[in-house]
């Protein structure tokens, strides 16, 4: 009989015993699951054929029940599960943020809730991060050290399924929450300092894996995520794009079908059925798997390196401020020296992504077929007008004018230099003169060394993706517009001496 082993109360139960579980659990108890044991001896060890027999079969039944239960949303599972998966692998200490992106109703939600019935998770549905480390005045310093999040989620996975709140503060409270969130998310604890309970905090290791959700992230957002570095990931989940009649007969079939709540059951029971197996890896060594990165795949390695590069490159800042300078080359823009972060975070970061997706296929090496899991993120990592714009310039082959982007992206001739200019200073292209029939027209080019990006390879990667990358023209106010591509803290003083009729208008959003 299996039983449930809880180190905290130092007791083993039945695993049947459902008020136990629920206690240790609520509590963030250290716990796992022990193998039944017929006639006193314990459950033989798995041979590696035999484990990968049974994980493919479990695999493929999951995949099964996420997409009868909620189409579209098994790679996102996947996704997840390679996320907490990087908790298996010894050596491992940095955190990793995901964060899915969808419209209402993607059921963003409802994959967490799915993956948070799996053993070592932390949900908190709402939280700010001053409670990772509390310098509440309301209670005593040495009754703080209980209600400090951080060490409640060390070597745990935190879900979160409404991250809203922390990306949608006033600038002010935006810089302080990124400015803690810079360190915590290093995954080498936090200390800080106040005038009720001085210094207080924990160092060492306190790593953990973060899931979590949101709709959208505001311009302003992804600004301060470009100077604070690669610490957030991001994936989207694919768009609605269905007929009109599509959607009713959808929504005709879902109100026929089970009830929501058995179809999360559902999923969850497939799911823990699969985590299980994982649980059982003849390479787990004291609860870790020890990483063989001499079979790791060099080409691979060299594609998450590019990976890095363009979206360190994607989720650059440029300074710039509006201007009416007829010399400006028709942008109405000046630029300053644009905030690129070095992509060596970033490398190991998709790197450690690819090796969890790599557990759940039962390596302890990363091939080619972990690649899908790392460009999805990456091309959802930085605003959706950058990796839009990068995208076109792929399908033209890395090659595009003036002209061919003002009709791919309905925009005016201002708006499209502006755009290409960018990716200028971002130095991802270059830009030159092409003569074409009747005119002179600037044009820019991906620079030679990022021609994977023009592979067939990473093209089949792009269709994959590309349901979740469809264009929008952008629905800003002029002023959201010019605030959407300036640092500059003197919005409201701009616009007082500038008269609307002289602010750029159109743009991609």
């Amino acid at each position: 009989m299996t039983k449930f082993d809880c180190s905290t109360c130092d007791i083993i139960v039945d695993s049947n015993d459902e008020e136990q579980m629920q206690y240790c659990k609520s509590h963030n108890h250290e716990h796992l699951i022990m193998p039944s044991e017929e006639n006193g001896e314990a459950q033989a060890v798995l041979t590696h054929d035999e484990y990968q027999k049974e994980l493919l079969e479990n695999k493929n039944y999951l995949i099964e029940v996420i997409e009868k239960e909620f189409p579209n949303r098994s790679f996102a599972v996947t996704a997840a599960l390679s996320v907490k998966a990087q908790q298996m692998i010894f050596g491992i200490t940095q955190v990793f943020t995901m964060i899915l992106m969808g419209n209402p109703s993607s059921y963003k939600s409802t994959i967490l809730e799915i993956v948070s019935v799996l053993p070592h998770c932390y949900v908190s549905d709402a939280f700010t991060p001053k409670s990772f480390v509390s310098h509440s005045a309301n209670s005593k310093k040495n009754e703080l050290g209980k209600v400090d999040l951080l060490p409640r989620i060390r070597h745990q996975t935190l879900i979160t399924s409404e991250l809203a709140p922390l990306f949608s503060g006033n600038p002010d409270q935006l810089l302080e929450y990124f400015g803690m969130l810079t360190r915590i998310l290093d995954g080498r604890g936090f200390q800080s300092d106040s005038g009720v309970h001085g210094r207080r905090g924990y160092t060492g290791d306190f790593s953990f894996m973060w899931l979590g959700a949101v709709v959208e992230i505001p311009h302003r957002v992804w600004k301060l995520l470009g100077n604070l570095g690669a610490k957030m990931y991001f994936l989207r989940l694919p768009n609605d794009t269905d007929s009109t009649t599509e959607k009713k007969r959808k929504i005709k079939q879902i109100l026929k079908d089970e009830s929501y709540t058995k179809k999360v059951e559902s999923a969850k029971t497939a799911i823990t059925r699969f985590w299980n197996v994982i649980e059982k890896n003849p390479q787990l060594n004291e609860g870790k798997i020890i990483w063989d990165k001499e079979r790791d795949d060099d080409s691979t390695i060299n594609k998450i390196i590019d990976l890095a590069i363009v979206l360190a490159k994607l989720r650059g800042t440029i300074p710039t401020w509006f201007t009416s300078n007829p010399d400006s080359g028709g942008t109405n823009y000046n630029y300053e020296t644009p905030i690129i972060e070095q992509p060596n975070r970033a490398s190991n970061a998709l790197y450690n992504l690819a090796r969890g997706h790599a557990v759940l296929c039962g390596r302890n090496y990363i091939t080619d077929d972990d690649l899908a899991v790392v460009v999805a993120v990456t091309l959802s990592s930085a605003s959706r007008d950058r990796v839009e714009l990068f995208k076109r310039l792929l399908d033209c082959n890395g090659k595009q004018n003036t002209e061919q982007f003002m009709e791919s992206a309905k925009v005016s001739r201002s708006t499209a230099l502006k755009e290409m200019k960018s990716l200028v200073i971002l130095e991802l292209v270059d830009m030159y003169d092409e003569q074409l029939e009747t005119k002179p027209v600037k044009t820019i080019k991906l620079k030679d060394e990022y021609h994977w990006f023009l592979s067939l390879e990473f093209k089949k990667y792009m269709r994959e993706f590309d349901a979740t990358l469809n264009p929008e023209n952008s629905k800003l106010s002029q002023k959201e517009n010019l605030e959407k591509n300036t640092l500059s803290n003197t919005l409201d003083e701009h616009f007082e001496d500038t008269p609307s009729t002289d602010l750029p208008t159109g743009g991609i959003a």
